[in-house]
């Protein structure tokens, strides 16, 4: 048995709770959800903050090349 946070209101409980003891939310169905959404939340941000710096990186080589040819 492990103590977890409520999604809900943050309070620290049990795993095997069925709801939370402090605000009634379901624990047992939605625990797996709400571990599984931050894992793809957080690689969905992780690509588009890469994608963001690529960006950024190859406008200032097309930039540096534009300059570079109208010299």
């Amino acid at each position: 048995m492990a103590l977890i946070n409520c999604p809900e209101c943050d309070k620290k409980i049990s795993d095997q709770a069925e709801k939370c003891p402090n605000c009634a939310f379901p624990i047992k169905k939605t625990t797996q959800v709400v571990l599984e959404s931050k894992e793809g939340c957080f690689l969905q941000t992780l690509n588009t903050g890469c994608m963001i710096i690529f960006v950024l990186i190859a406008t200032i080589i097309g930039i540096g090349i534009i300059a570079t040819i109208l010299d």
